[in-house]
């Protein structure tokens, strides 16, 4: 029988510590699906408050032994007594709760970026869950039994790129505040953060006719072509307002046409040879949201990517999509 070497038991010890981490701190998205929170996954420590309470019976108790008194004994056992109940009240408020995914948002650098699950009681009623991310504020939620809800968790978006969730926390200190339990999930969702538009940028450059546009907007469309969902960062003038007034719903007008100022065309090349990477990045996605404000069609050429002639969100959305996903290295 041959017995391992060093480097295969030093491998070993690797290996199981790192499954005791995650099974522990979840810290890689390992749930792919629904998860259901059960008594592996879930821990409970007291609070501060339970901290104290636990402290003053303690006193209690040293007190009544001293003195002989059966009152005091009384007391403290029955202290006691709840603080148990609670104990298992906060468990049994956690246990059972089951979560899943749903989706990621979208937004620009310097925002935040909203992502969503979703919460199922089951059978229970819940109280009082706080669902927490690595940054942001906490969100609570009360869930009847047999309901499901999403609830929304926002995180910084400081540089464009890709950003996950991470690790989120669910929690509870339900019905006293002695006791607080809590579990891991760690889902492998990840939304798409833009480059924050350039501040002042410059107008758009000269169409494929030949016409500079430096001109008000109110030139720009000529034949309303439709109604599209509403969608965040959308000019005021182009929501239509009678749907909203109806009740119908926020929608957005898409109209047809070139914006009077022909077919634009932004080329990586084209750009000062004074700006670097990120600053190309932030006047693209400038030009980008100005010509979807003027109904204008765009392409977009860069190294490594090369979207046709296109507009609406569709085409909006993949464009600074790409400028999101550029490679951080300058390139010229």
């Amino acid at each position: 029988m041959t017995t391992p070497g060093i480097a295969g038991l030093q491998t070993q010890a690797r290996s199981w510590t790192q499954r005791v981490r995650q099974r522990v701190w979840r810290l890689a998205p390992g749930d792919v699906e629904r998860v259901v929170l059960r008594h592996s996954r879930i821990y409970i420590l007291p609070t501060p408050r339970g901290v104290a309470l636990m402290a003053t019976l303690v006193i209690m108790l040293l007190t009544a032994m001293n003195y002989a008194l059966s009152l005091g004994y009384a007391l403290t056992f029955l202290a006691g007594g709840m603080v148990a109940a609670a104990l298992l009240a906060t468990f049994r408020n956690l246990a059972g709760l089951a979560a899943s995914p749903l989706g990621a948002g979208e937004a620009f650098a310097g925002g935040e970026l909203e992502f969503t699950l979703s919460l199922a009681s089951g059978s229970r009623q819940r109280i009082g869950i706080t669902v927490a991310g690595r940054q942001g504020l906490p969100s609570s939620v009360d869930l009847p039994p047999g309901a499901t809800r999403p609830i929304a968790i926002s995180i910084p978006a400081p540089k464009r790129g890709r950003l996950g969730l991470g690790r989120v926390s669910v929690s509870s200190n339900f019905p006293l505040g002695i006791w607080r339990a809590w579990a891991y999930v760690h889902f492998p969702l990840s939304g798409t953060v833009f480059p924050a538009p350039e501040a002042g940028a410059p107008p758009l450059p000269p169409g494929r006719h030949g016409s500079y546009v430096g001109r008000s907007s109110r030139l720009a469309d000529t034949e309303l072509a439709g109604l599209r969902e509403y969608e965040r960062g959308d000019a005021q003038n182009r929501i239509a307002w009678k749907a909203v007034a109806r009740g119908a719903g926020w929608y957005s007008k898409q109209f047809e046409g070139t914006g009077g100022g022909g077919t634009l065309e932004l080329h990586w090349a084209e750009m000062p040879v004074s700006l670097d990477t990120e600053r190309r990045l932030s006047r693209f996605t400038a030009w980008v949201l100005a010509a979807e404000r003027t109904a204008r069609p765009f392409s977009l050429h860069m190294p490594g990517t090369a979207l046709p002639v296109a507009q609406g969100a569709a085409h909006r959305r993949a464009a600074l999509t790409a400028l999101a996903l550029f490679p951080s290295a300058s390139v010229r």
